[in-house]
């Protein structure tokens, strides 16, 4: 049974969201997505997406997926058309020759983070865009994080500079 006290709770949680997306294209470790998926959460995401494979591991969600807006998408392309009729801010977050450290990225308003898959990264014909890119330094041998990891620090990195600017939700 649902009481007024738990619907109130409901209701105050879907009034607001922190003005920023995640979008995650291709992504084979269900558990990285599910992880990633109850960071948004916690973190009040406006928007989820998954583009291509839309399988997640709901276990490593820990039910967020009943209180984020997850959006399908079968295609970068069916993707991409529908970035261009919201005011999202498309950025990659891609270990490349042109990216932007994180701790020098100057976040746009209503930022849209699009992850590749940890194998290969994102495809060149996104790469070739004029997108920003945005890389998580790296210091150690193995110069790569798992997708959870790097989203997370993505994600609280942003949140950060939005408390700083005075900006941050409840």
């Amino acid at each position: 049974m649902v009481t007024e006290e738990r619907n109130k709770k409901i209701e105050e949680y879907y009034s607001w969201t922190h003005p920023f997306g995640i979008a995650v294209h291709n992504i084979s470790k269900e558990f990285n997505i599910g992880s990633l998926l109850r960071t948004a959460h916690c973190a009040k995401v406006k928007d989820f997406f998954l583009i291509g494979n839309q399988d997640y591991n709901a276990y490593a969600a820990v039910s967020s997926e009943k209180w984020t807006k997850i959006n399908h998408f079968k295609t970068l392309d069916e993707f991409f058309a529908f970035v261009k009729t919201t005011s999202y801010n498309l950025i990659l977050v891609e270990q490349s020759s042109n990216s932007k450290s994180l701790f020098e990225f100057k976040f746009p308003d209503n930022p849209l983070f699009l992850f590749g898959k940890e194998r290969g990264g994102l495809p060149k014909e996104v790469m070739n865009q004029d997108y920003p890119v945005l890389e998580i330094p790296q210091f150690g041998m193995a110069k790569s994080l798992n997708l959870s990891c790097s989203g997370s620090i993505v994600v609280y990195h942003y949140l950060n500079k939005l408390y700083e600017d005075g900006k941050l939700g409840k």
